[in-house]
């Protein structure tokens, strides 16, 4: 392929505030084909520019005129003022940087621009109530009239350019499968495959969610030459989903391990402490709350340690928006009052304030039933907190076999585990050490330009089974192996051991 296509549509629908979890990664591959393209102008003129496009929401491919691009590369490049917290600003001032931020191009935003940025200018972070709501409507109202298309030239759409390698994004993908289309794709298309987590696990995702990425995933597997997995476990459970479909030519299938990139992106701008939590020790959880993460069990954790260590406990901070499917952990606050003054809630942090958050907390968390990579694991590694980890396979993957594992249904086992990390600094000493002498990072620039390889297929690798084991290279840690400990067998019903990631 002699033409490479970069579908936009992720960092462009997410708009200018803080992007987490998919966004993230999706706005880094952006990111990075931009800088490529700028390159490539340079050296071999416009001609061998990567081009960018997005798809609308029936399916329909076009790219972007300069006014977008210009917005796009601002955006990405986090030029682009982000609207996260409104603390210490007046009405007036929050509602005219989103107006600005919607002229400048955000009229393309999708609703999660819409409702961070209700809650921005009502200052209700619940995301509820009558001032909310009035918020959210005006927004939409200003995407409608600033979002009038120019007249432009008709060009043609970039999914039926035989010549040309496609990368597709998760939201481009999704827009293509509801809309059935399939017959005028003449493109090769690739795209990144995170997880296949509401197919395994259908329980712990919201059942319109479940349905509407089993269609998703059908065309992909139908449609796609290429899939790029973040995992060799994701990968492994994509071969699993073509065996089961008794596909004759599935997909090629590779893997670009995902790694982190939070910190990389402050290596030049100062961290912003968190007032809610200077001066304070606490153990840090950054995820969605949501059934899949497992917040319950270490709320269940907290209430159990709260009367044996006292004011030893660290406060417990769960950083991430409300989710779905989190009932119980609503009720379970409600029903333990002693919790309110170990716990804190945050969200809509900037990644100032994200980063001073892994930089300054004791450990991290991180007992999720079922992860396709684990981003917020690996960013505790990124700024050196070692991070108690459950035992879903990929964790211990994107972990590099360095941190502590606890089975995410064992409640004892998380409290002993906790119990050590604060008891035991030596412990915590350790494991950090193990981080500073055996992680090895994986930067944007290696996981996007591979991913951008394996689109544009400049890589031999074609999908066999062996495709992943030789990136990145130098997953197993360089220190031996802790000792494994034991949980005390008075605190437990049975005597199971706590043990260290393998891979």
């Amino acid at each position: 392929m002699d033409k490479l296509y970069i579908d936009a549509t992720v960092p462009l629908r997410w708009g200018p505030h803080p992007p987490v979890g998919i966004p993230r990664v999706e706005t880094a591959i952006v990111r990075q084909a931009m800088r490529r393209s700028r390159a490539n102008e340079a050296r071999f003129g416009k001609q061998d520019a990567v081009r960018f496009f997005m798809i609308n929401r029936n399916g329909e491919a076009r790219f972007l005129d300069r006014r977008e691009l210009a917005y796009l590369g601002d955006l990405v490049e986090g030029r682009v003022s982000a609207i996260a917290s409104g603390d210490g600003e007046t009405l007036s001032k929050r509602v005219e940087m989103v107006v600005k931020a919607i002229r400048s191009g955000a009229m393309n935003s999708g609703k999660e621009f819409d409702r961070v940025s209700a809650s921005y200018i009502s200052g209700r972070n619940d995301r509820r109530g009558l001032r909310y709501q009035a918020a959210k409507t005006f927004i939409r109202a200003a995407k409608l009239i600033a979002g009038r298309p120019p007249k432009r030239d008709p060009e043609p759409d970039p999914l039926t350019d035989a010549r040309a390698a496609c990368f597709i994004s998760t939201a481009g993908l999704h827009s293509l499968a509801g809309s059935g289309r399939h017959d005028d794709i003449a493109a090769s298309l690739a795209t990144v495959l995170h997880d296949l987590i509401p197919l395994d696990h259908p329980d712990l995702v919201d059942r319109s969610h479940a349905r509407n990425f089993e269609n998703d995933v059908a065309w992909m597997f139908a449609h796609c030459d290429r899939i790029i997995t973040v995992s060799a476990h994701t990968a492994e459970t994509a071969r699993r989903y073509a065996a089961e479909h008794g596909m004759d030519q599935p997909p090629s299938v590779a893997v670009s391990r995902l790694g982190s990139f939070l910190k990389e992106g402050l290596s030049q701008k100062p961290l912003e402490p968190v007032a809610a939590l200077a001066g304070q020790r606490f153990a840090l959880y950054c995820s969605t709350i949501e059934i899949r993460k497992n917040h319950i069990m270490l709320l269940k954790t907290w209430a159990r340690l709260i009367p044996l260590l006292g004011e030893k406990l660290p406060k417990l901070v769960f950083c991430g928006r409300w989710g779905w499917m989190n009932q119980e952990v609503e009720a379970y606050l409600a029903a333990h009052p002693e919790l309110k003054s170990h716990l804190v809630l945050l969200s809509d942090m900037s990644d100032a304030e994200l980063g001073w958050l892994y930089a300054h907390a004791d450990f991290g968390l991180y007992p999720s039933l079922a992860e396709g990579w684990g981003l917020g694991a690996v960013e505790c590694l990124d700024f050196g907190l070692p991070v108690l980890i459950s035992d879903t396979p990929s964790l211990a993957e994107a972990t590099q076999g360095l941190m502590p594992i606890i089975e995410s249904d064992d409640a004892a086992g998380w409290a002993a585990a906790v119990t050590r990390a604060v008891e035991e600094p030596a412990w915590l000493q350790e494991l950090t050490t193990r981080i500073m002498m055996g992680y090895l990072p994986i930067s944007e620039t290696r996981f996007s330009s591979r991913v951008l390889s394996l689109v544009a297929d400049e890589e031999s690798e074609r999908g066999s089974a062996d495709s992943f084991k030789a990136e990145p290279t130098g997953l197993k840690p360089t220190l031996p192996r802790l000792a494994p400990w034991r949980v005390p067998s008075q605190n437990r019903d049975s005597a199971r051991l706590g043990r260290l990631a393998g891979i």
